[in-house]
């Protein structure tokens, strides 16, 4: 089972993406994550903005969130230093009812971009957090328009290259279990296609694993 389960791990190694550099925002931390992970430092500062209008027109509200969202990209690309990372677009068809607040923006209607800053070993995310607030503090949305920031989290390039690290470990993990447990049988594994995840442990660190589980057939050694 052990050789079998090794195969296993070599074959879903080739899952592994190659190619353009792909960020992966890190998730808030969860104590019921996988045990079997790999705490890393973190690569990126991320601040998260929420782009909305106020129009009551959808289309025109659409047109006004694409316009605003391409300008913030646009001038954010004059800072070397920072990169910003497409988020969730959400449009509602929905006109604005006049029975609403007076704030008048749609919570419906709303795309999200993040901004990155490397964070670097000289650097703290606090002085890379003040780094991107004055880059955006500096860019003007049109009247009607809001962008509104969101907490700060972390990021990290490429996870998936730690995709067949991660196997051979959940591999070793299942086998001391069996091992620890006395079982002969073999172990069934789902979700070893799953994405590396991210989650963010700390103020520079995050951890990625694979959401996995797994059942073991219940033959004992006497």
């Amino acid at each position: 089972m052990r050789l079998a389960l090794f195969a296993v791990v070599l074959a879903l190694s080739q899952f592994a993406h190659a190619g353009s550099s792909s960020v992966v925002i890190a998730v808030g931390y969860n104590p019921y994550a996988p045990t079997v992970r790999l705490q890393l430092p973190a690569d990126y500062v991320a601040v998260p903005i929420t782009i909305q209008n106020d129009s009551k027109d959808p289309i025109k509200r659409a047109d006004e969130i694409e316009k605003a969202f391409r300008s913030i990209t646009e001038k954010l690309k004059q800072h070397p230093d920072l990169t910003v990372k497409s988020g969730i677009v959400s449009l509602s068809p929905r006109e604005h009812s006049t029975l609403k607040s007076y704030s008048g923006y749609d919570g419906g209607s709303s795309a999200q971009l993040y901004v990155l800053g490397s964070l670097k070993q000289d650097t703290s995310v606090f002085a890379v957090t003040k780094r991107i607030y004055q880059a955006i503090s500096a860019i003007s949305p049109s009247d009607g328009t809001k962008a509104t920031l969101g907490n700060t989290t972390l990021g990290l390039n490429e996870p998936e290259k730690y995709r067949n690290q991660l196997l051979k470990l959940i591999s070793k993990s299942i086998g001391e279990t069996k091992k620890s447990l006395g079982v002969a049988g073999s172990a069934e594994v789902d979700g070893l296609e799953n994405p590396v995840a991210v989650m963010q442990l700390n103020e520079r660190e995050v951890v990625v694993f694979i959401n996995y589980s797994f059942k073991i057939q219940t033959k004992y050694n006497y």
